[in-house]
């Protein structure tokens, strides 16, 4: 795992624009400025600038995907990521999980929380397999969102 620069955004691009249409079946759509690699550098660039917490989970070069947390304040963060569809269930994401729990703490970090949609086995695995509980079920656009959190070790 390693924070995300500029001179990423045109492999990250192409990562985007290859697992598109994996990823939208997950969550909601990104802009359509977003699909547009000149648009995607000055996102990257803004999100370096803001001092943002964006990872890229990368081996030999490759990114295999991205992480990233928002800060909800009181040292709690949204945990976010998105693993490459042709890496999904080889642990990828899971070891990413535990590398950000293990940072979140030098972050200023009491907890982390991750929003998973009804239907979602694999997130639900690696959430729960990395300590995550679920504490709340809401409902985004007519699906069933669950809400896992997990306090960390201080």
């Amino acid at each position: 795992m390693v924070p995300l620069s500029v001179d990423d955004a045109p492999a990250l691009f192409a990562f985007e624009v290859k697992n598109r249409a994996w990823f939208e079946g997950w969550v909601g759509p990104r802009p359509d400025s977003y699909w547009e690699l000149s648009s995607l550098e000055k996102i990257v660039q803004n999100q370096v600038d803001a001092g943002e917490w964006m990872y890229l989970v990368k081996s030999d070069g490759r990114i295999l995907g991205r992480l990233n947390l928002t800060d909800e304040g009181n040292g709690v963060a949204q945990l976010g990521y998105r693993i490459g569809q042709d890496h999904v269930g080889r642990g990828v994401a899971s070891k990413a999980v535990i590398q950000m729990v293990g940072k979140a703490p030098s972050l200023g970090l009491w907890a982390l929380e991750a929003r998973v949609l009804a239907g979602n086995d694999a997130s639900y695995r690696v959430l729960e397999k990395t300590r995550f509980r679920i504490t709340d079920e809401r409902t985004l656009d007519g699906r069933a969102l669950m809400i896992f959190r997990r306090d960390l070790d201080m």
